[in-house]
C-alpha cells in the first residue's frame, strides 16, 4: 500500500489523499493536494518527495508561513515517519506509512541478485549537482523561519529551472540538489546541453539572489556536471520516478566540490567537454584530485557572465 495523508476534521469523515512519488501541497490547483480554501497556505507550499524504497521527505517550497512537522518548523528536506503531523498554513495532515503487505514481504525475501535483475537497469545519464556555498554560515546568520523560507524558495526556483530544461530532480540532500537527464541515442548531445544551460541559469539566479534584509553575506553556489553509466532503479511507473546511483553520480558530486578549489562556478567532466566543446567556452583545469578516487580525471570549468556583463569565476 502507498502512504497517505489524512485530513481529519471534527464532525466529518476524514479525507484521505494518496501520496505518490512527488506530491505537492498548496493553494494552486496544480498541486496534487490542493487546499485552496486555506488562506494561510501558499500557492506552492510544500512537497513530499519519495527517495529510495520507502523513504519520503517533506520539503518546504519557500512558503510564507513555513511548514511544520509535529509542531516544529522544518529546515531543509526532512524524513517523514508514520503518524507524523504535517501543517501547511492552517491545514494539518497526518502522514500514514503502512507496513509491507504479505505479498510485499514475499517479494522482499527474494535474493538480491533476483531483485537486481528485475529492478535495476544501466543507463547513460547526465548528472547535475548544485550545492550552496557557506551554508553553515548562512544558517548562523538567519533565524530558523527565515532560513526555512529562503531554502524552500531556492529549491522551488532551481527545480523550475531544471524542469524547464527537461531534467528531473532526483533528490535533495541538505542544501544540495541532484538532477539527471537521460541521454538519447537519437540526439546524444541534447542531455548535456540542457544540463549545462540549466547550470548557467542556476548561476544567473544565484547572482541575483540575496539573503533576507539585514544580512550582509554573499550568496553563491557551485555546480558539477558529469555524464556516465548509472544504475537506475524504478520506484514508480515512469521515467520521472527513477532514482540513480553509481560511480558517475559520485563523480558529479566530486566535480561540484572542485568548483571551490578551482574558483569556478561550474565544473564538468571529460564526457561533457567532449560533446559540447564546440558549443561552450570551457577552460581546461587539468587533472583534478577528487576525494575517494584513485585516478585524477580531467576537468573543465565554465565561467558565467555577471549582471555587468563581465565573466565571473
Amino acid at each position: 500500500m502507498n502512504p497517505s495523508l489524512h485530513l481529519e476534521i471534527s464532525g466529518r469523515e476524514p479525507v484521505i489523499y494518496e501520496v505518490g512519488n512527488t506530491t505537492g501541497i498548496g493553494r494552486a490547483s496544480s498541486n496534487q493536494i490542493c487546499i485552496k480554501e486555506d488562506a494561510a497556505a501558499s500557492r506552492q507550499h510544500a512537497l513530499i518527495r519519495r527517495q529510495g524504497e520507502q523513504e519520503y521527505y517533506l520539503i518546504d517550497m519557500g512558503s510564507a508561513n513555513g511548514t511544520l512537522l509535529n509542531s516544529k518548523l522544518i529546515i531543509g528536506p526532512t524524513l517523514l515517519r508514520n503518524n507524523d503531523l504535517i501543517q501547511a498554513g492552517e491545514t494539518i495532515f497526518r502522514f500514514e506509512l503502512p507496513g509491507p503487505s504479505p505479498e510485499e514481504v514475499a517479494k522482499l525475501s527474494q535474493t538480491m541478485c533476483e531483485k537486481t535483475q528485475m529492478a535495476v537497469h544501466l543507463k547513460t545519464m547526465v548528472i547535475l549537482v548544485c550545492d550552496i556555498r557557506n551554508f553553515t554560515r548562512i544558517g548562523e546568520l538567519l533565524t530558523p523561519d527565515m532560513l526555512a523560507r529562503f531554502l524552500g524558495s531556492w529549491f522551488r526556483q532551481t527545480q523550475e529551472i531544471i524542469a524547464a530544461q527537461g531534467g528531473v530532480v532526483d533528490k535533495y540532500i541538505g542544501d544540495a540538489v541532484m538532477a539527471y537527464w537521460p541521454v538519447s541515442s537519437q540526439v546524444p548531445t541534447e542531455a548535456a546541453e540542457n544540463a549545462v544551460n540549466a547550470a548557467l541559469r542556476i548561476q544567473a539566479l544565484a547572482q541575483t539572489t540575496t539573503l533576507p534584509e539585514g544580512t550582509d553575506f554573499p550568496f553563491a553556489v557551485g555546480v558539477g556536471i558529469n555524464q556516465g553509466l548509472v544504475s537506475s532503479s524504478n520506484v514508480g511507473q515512469s521515467q520521472r520516478d527513477m532514482t540513480i546511483m553509481g560511480d558517475a553520480v559520485t563523480l558529479a558530486f566530486r566535480l561540484e566540490s572542485a568548483c571551490k578549489v578551482k574558483a569556478m562556478p561550474i565544473v564538468v567532466g571529460t564526457d561533457i567537454h567532449r560533446v559540447l566543446g564546440d558549443k561552450f567556452k570551457f577552460i581546461a583545469l587539468g587533472q583534478v584530485k577528487l576525494k575517494g578516487k584513485t585516478t585524477s580525471p580531467e576537468a573543465f570549468g565554465l565561467r558565467v557572465e555577471n549582471e555587468a556583463g563581465h565573466k565571473a569565476g
